[in-house]
């Protein structure tokens, strides 16, 4: 056999023989090919940044309900009805009920604790006008007097009886009045000159800050520190419906005072009467109808 023949047939069958084995190695069917090659390849162990896993969206709680704002609180003001403001009043007129405003001047002091107490028990309420200089020395008295449902109202800072100026009256009701809204969180236009004197300036400049100057109609004298029993006789033998009892729950011992409030109050309610504020009073006698009120002429 001639040497280049078979040269060339064993590099053919070479060249055959690789073909073939180079072939073998792909899948006849890629379609078909097993899931399980590509088991083989191994996961990420951490994804690359543009397949990140995107995060769960986190879900944003509600937001609180907004609370309703609540009304502004309407400050506590004793006051008496328009008709009685720059007005001097010594008792109202009331017809149609049996009722009656009991006063303490001169407080607050240790003794008003004492008068609220009886108050407390028989279940009634009073007026307390009050001095400046006081208030200043015992604000939580004069707040207890609030909150038991008394009324409060201005006395002076000092209590002078001589006549002063307009600058000076100013000064003795304005800043007690300040003092009555810092203990108490009340502002008040009841106003009581020191030993009821009308024309030594304070009565006119209370009337001029539209106050009303309440005076009374039974002077049980007590400052003067009679018998719980003669207190008691004025005050019962006096009484109508109407009137403004003048008692006192400062400037000493007012043990008599305490003794004999604790019987005018029970005597008096035997008889029907109530006990109401000052300004409670006087809105009484503005709500009560007027003779003929109603009727028109002829």
């Amino acid at each position: 056999m001639n040497p280049k023949f078979t040269k060339k047939l064993a590099i053919k069958s070479i060249i055959l023989i690789g073909s073939i084995a180079f072939f073998s190695l792909f899948p006849k069917n890629p379609q078909t090919t097993s899931s399980n090659s590509i088991a083989q390849i191994p996961p990420f162990d951490n994804f690359p940044p543009k397949f990140l896993k995107p995060r769960k969206p986190q879900i944003q709680p509600s937001p609180a309900a907004t609370p309703s704002p609540k009304p502004p609180e309407q400050p506590l003001v004793f006051a008496p009805p328009a008709q009685f403001r720059s007005q001097i009043v010594y008792k109202a007129s009331i017809s149609n009920s049996k009722v009656i405003a009991l006063t303490f001047d001169d407080g607050p002091s240790p003794e008003t604790l004492k008068i609220l107490e009886v108050l407390q028990k028989h279940n009634a309420v009073a007026t307390f006008f009050c001095l400046g200089r006081n208030l200043r020395e015992y604000p939580e008295i004069a707040k207890k007097v609030v909150q038991a449902g008394n009324a409060i109202g201005n006395h002076t800072w000092h209590h002078y009886y001589h006549d002063v100026t307009e600058k000076i009256a100013s000064n003795e009701i304005d800043y007690t009045g300040i003092h009555i809204h810092r203990s108490t969180g009340a502002k008040s236009l009841l106003f009581r000159p020191p030993g009821g004197r009308l024309n030594n300036g304070f009565a006119d400049y209370a009337k001029k800050k539209n106050y009303v100057v309440v005076m009374w109609s039974i002077d049980t004298k007590d400052f003067l520190q009679p018998p719980a029993a003669v207190i008691t006789r004025t005050v019962l033998s006096q009484a109508t419906s109407g009137a403004i009892v003048l008692l006192h729950d400062g400037g000493g011992d007012r043990q008599q005072t305490v003794e004999a409030v604790s019987e005018i109050i029970p005597k008096l309610k035997q008889q029907g009467y109530r006990f109401v504020t000052v300004p409670q009073l006087l809105q009484m006698q503005a709500a009560q109808k007027q003779p003929n009120g109603d009727r028109k002429p002829k």
